[in-house]
């Protein structure tokens, strides 16, 4: 190993301090006008293309297609659509900890993905 990658290990408190690059999810123009879809949505607007319509005029630049797969995803889902579920990476590093030092939070989410 190149000592770069030794100081890379010695540095990482967790396991996902190792990991950031590739393996994060790109952000996307449509992230900051979600909420608003979301809002839109639970109102009973579940048109694409008149979301669509109303977020251009608020600064929104992407494309009509997105806004369609976004919709598209909340409709296909059984639920709400919440945030994405962890990475297998984060849940094995969960599994690999010793449960006294994961916090409340990852313990909850830990216990969530293993009753799914």
């Amino acid at each position: 190993m190149t000592s770069r990658t030794v100081k890379l290990f010695a540095d990482a408190a967790t396991p996902e301090d190792l990991f950031h690059g590739q393996w994060k999810g790109r952000p996307s123009k449509l992230d900051a006008f979600k909420p608003y879809l979301d809002d839109r949505w639970n109102q009973g607007c579940t048109n694409a293309w008149t979301a669509w319509e109303e977020i251009v005029p608020l600064g929104y630049q992407g494309s009509y297609q997105r806004v369609r797969a976004y919709f598209r995803e909340k409709r296909l889902s059984p639920g709400p659509v919440t945030a994405r579920p962890p990475s297998p990476r984060v849940v094995a590093g969960w599994m690999l900890r010793r449960p006294e030092s994961l916090t409340e939070t990852d313990r909850l989410r830990l216990k969530a993905v293993l009753i799914h």
